[in-house]
């Protein structure tokens, strides 16, 4: 339990101070730079969480760490940690619903709006590539779970159970964007019809004929499960490549692309 004297401020009263500063900071008038600066603090407030429970965790066992514990570590009530997280279990590995981070939704949303460059299989390979920059930009704190894996075994059944969350969200994410190239009709754009997925699809059912999948929340093509399983079996692959050697992604990605395409246009000669 946290104690304060009497005077003493108390996390709530410290977070009530620094969002009214947070508010003088911003010029009057300027709406939008404010709520730029109130993301930018809510953002940096729910990565100190994480990190305190990661370091608690680490210090004293996962089983040992409470969210009072990591509530006082950041100087924050409970209110303000369960607007972050549901538990101290989402806190540490994230959330159970999926595996992408907060930075990465710009490039997931850009992705299934028909972007950045308007072609599906370049587009993809841009997403991905974001996705393990992430990663490889939290280098340190990656270190540290596979620290706390092994202190705590039970912890890589949940977390497997959060990784095999990956293949259908990328499903989905891919079936968003097919249906925004095709605005509901079945018919893929010119530029919505990459090799690798059409050489799958001869060989099964055209895309069009999307079926459910009972643990999805939408309806799935052909195409989006092909191009799914090609988004995991790129990411698994580099992420292999740049344990060897450091390096950007992208042109690891670009490669395993590349040699794919040539596959299927032999295969289909």
């Amino acid at each position: 339990m946290n104690s304060t004297t009497p005077g003493e401020p108390t996390p709530a009263d410290t977070e009530a101070v620094d969002s009214a500063a947070t508010e003088a900071a911003a010029a009057p008038g300027d709406a939008e730079q404010s709520e730029g600066l109130r993301e930018r603090k809510k953002r940096e407030r729910g990565q100190a969480l994480r990190q305190a429970a990661l370091d608690l965790a680490l210090e004293n066992g996962y089983t040992n760490v409470t969210v009072e514990d990591i509530c006082e570590r950041c100087g924050v009530s409970r209110r303000t940690f369960f607007n972050y997280f549901t538990s101290k279990e989402e806190a540490l590995l994230g959330r159970a619903d999926t595996v992408f981070d907060d930075e990465d939704q710009p490039a997931i949303e850009a992705f299934e709006a028909g972007g950045p460059r308007g072609r599906l299989l370049t587009d993809l390979q841009h997403l991905l590539a974001s996705v393990v920059r992430t990663r490889l930009n939290k280098r340190e704190e990656m270190h540290q779970y596979h620290q706390l894996m092994k202190q705590d075994p039970s912890l890589m059944q949940a977390q497997m159970s959060r990784m095999g969350n990956n293949e259908r969200l990328f499903r989905e994410m891919i079936q968003r964007r097919l249906d925004q190239a095709t605005g509901g009709t079945g018919i893929p754009a010119a530029d919505e019809s990459p090799t690798a997925a059409s050489a799958t699809e001869s060989q099964t059912e055209r895309p069009d004929s999307g079926h459910c999948h009972e643990e999805d929340d939408v309806s799935v093509s052909t195409r989006a499960e092909a191009l799914a399983a090609l988004a995991m079996m790129a990411l698994k692959a580099t992420f292999m490549r740049l344990r060897k050697v450091e390096g950007d992604p992208a042109p690891v990605i670009a490669e395993l692309f590349d040699e794919l395409r040539d596959v299927f246009e032999e295969e289909s000669a």
